[in-house]
């Protein structure tokens, strides 16, 4: 009951950031096999004597801000409709790994990094979401640069196995995001596995365009519950 107050408190009096990028015709997906997002059909006229709009359209699941549910790598994982709530709306933690990174495409988040978050900032809370940055954000709307040069030579910062592993084993982290299209370096999908197999999820292409406060926040992801989905676009605010 406590944490549902402070979690009713803190979505009326905090301040509402808006951590999702819009879909439209720049929204990143790295898959070229994929189906990007686009407009299928659109309806906006008087033709019935009065307004009246009404869309069509197409997506991936994984591709823009969107969230990857543990069943992406993990055949008994949660499905993105079966993500308790209580996971996807709870305390953020931030971690600024920017000057760590310092532009380099191959860099992956060590333990080391997580272990200095907590000596300067305390434990990570339970049940909390992590979100990354590595500085990444500021590239979007240029592809080469967000993605890399093509899609068999994708170059950009993820975690590391180990800094998976060491956050699955704190048993305290439900979900973690990136300013980055996967949680993974590159091509790597240890980060995935390791996380999908403990029933985390992960947040990718998350617009983190300015820093966060390291921790005392709350984080509210909510993707469009497709049933029996592997993910699916996702609305992500943070309420400082």
């Amino acid at each position: 009951m406590l944490l549902l107050m402070t979690l009713i408190l803190s979505f009326a009096r905090g301040e509402k950031i808006d951590l999702s990028y819009p879909y439209d015709e720049n929204t990143a997906y790295w898959i070229p096999s994929e189906i990007p997002f686009r407009f299928i059909k659109k309806t906006a006229d008087y033709d019935r004597g009065y307004w009246y709009a009404a869309y069509q359209f197409e997506t991936a699941e994984h591709c823009g801000t969107h969230v990857d549910a543990p069943y992406h790598f993990n055949k008994l994982g949660w499905k993105v409709d079966e993500i308790p709530l209580d996971r996807l709306i709870t305390t953020g933690v931030f971690l600024n790994a920017s000057s760590e990174t310092n532009g380099n495409c191959s860099f992956k988040l060590s333990i080391k990094e997580l272990e200095k978050w907590e000596s300067q900032n305390g434990p990570f809370p339970n049940n909390s979401i992590l979100l990354i940055s590595f500085g990444w954000a500021s590239r979007y709307n240029n592809k080469t640069e967000y993605l890399g040069p093509s899609s068999d030579k994708l170059c950009f910062p993820g975690l590391s196995k180990e800094a998976a592993e060491w956050i699955t084993k704190s048993k305290k982290i439900v979900g973690v995001g990136l300013d980055t299209p996967s949680i993974d370096q590159g091509l790597n999908n240890e980060a995935h596995i390791e996380l999908n197999s403990k029933n985390l999820y992960m947040l990718e292409n998350v617009a983190i365009t300015h820093p966060l406060p390291n921790r005392n926040f709350t984080i509210c992801s909510l993707p469009i519950k497709i049933r029996g989905g592997t993910g699916g676009p996702c609305r992500i605010v943070a309420i400082i």
